[in-house]
């Protein structure tokens, strides 16, 4: 595997790499509209990090412990921090109220947190569960993360988060539909919003027993085969739980989820 190969495979947009032994930051496949992605190449090794994904750096080649080492971190952390802090800020000021995106959604009458009239989701650390950042929603669907503000290993958890089953799955609304899918089938499980597919295939490396429902899109089946649970998607390409929602209705999600209870990968 090239070098190149290597960092598109860890998630950055990069066609040719430049071998001076310095560090470049580049896009990234979950955010191509910033510089999310690092490398440093000097011809012969190198290694990446995804910023959003990534805990730790991915080496490629020999002798490449000392590049990881020129690499300051501390903006990155100054932004997380800050970040943090403004996530908390706007959830202690939303209020619960409906909102026109979840009625598009199929959920007239549900309430949740809004704040300037955008549905705000809070992202909170899988393991500390301290918030990271929010992802803001407004009614015409647009989404925007919190500049600066850290998605790596980040959820937004339905249901009583220290179930013994965990469901997990990429978008809010995608969460709202096999919630109360499950619902319907007297099932206590948790959903675990992860909001990307690369953060869902980081987290679910970490959830003990859990189940997947994945986008039928080719990073959202590329996640769900990484991890060792039961996974299923849409059978219509392109859908995610919410769209099936809205397309067939509450005991269509509900069949997809029997059929991952049952032991199918891939819903077949």
């Amino acid at each position: 595997m090239s070098f190149v190969a290597h960092a598109q495979a860890h998630g950055l947009i990069i066609n040719h790499a430049i071998p001076d032994g310095r560090w470049h930051r580049v896009p990234t496949v979950d955010k191509p509209r910033k510089r999310n992605g690092a490398y440093i190449f000097d011809g012969n090794s190198g290694v990446v990090k995804n910023w959003a994904t990534m805990e730790s750096f991915a080496r490629y080649g020999e002798k490449v412990s000392q590049f990881i080492k020129y690499f300051d971190d501390t903006e990155e952390r100054i932004k997380h921090a800050r970040a943090a802090k403004q996530a908390d800020e706007i959830i202690r000021r939303s209020v619960y109220m409906e909102h026109d995106y979840l009625k598009r959604k199929g959920f007239a009458t549900m309430k949740s947190l809004v704040n300037d009239e955008e549905l705000i989701v809070p992202m909170r650390d899988f393991k500390t569960y301290q918030p990271t950042s929010v992802q803001r929603i407004k009614a015409d669907g647009s989404k925007k993360f919190l500049p600066g503000g850290r998605t790596k290993n980040a959820v937004f958890v339905l249901g009583n988060r220290h179930a013994a089953v965990s469901w997990l799955c990429e978008g809010y609304a995608t969460g709202l539909s096999i919630q109360a899918a499950l619902r319907s089938m007297y099932s206590d499980a948790a959903v675990i919003v992860c909001f990307s597919a690369y953060n869902l295939a980081h987290v679910g490396k970490q959830v003990k027993k859990g189940f997947v429902f994945a986008d039928h899109d080719e990073a959202g089946i590329r996640a769900a085969e990484e991890l060792p649970f039961p996974w299923v998607k849409s059978d219509a390409p392109g859908e995610d739980a919410n769209d099936l929602h809205l397309r067939s209705g509450l005991r269509a999600v509900r069949s997809v989820l029997q059929s991952a209870i049952l032991g199918k990968r891939g819903g077949e």
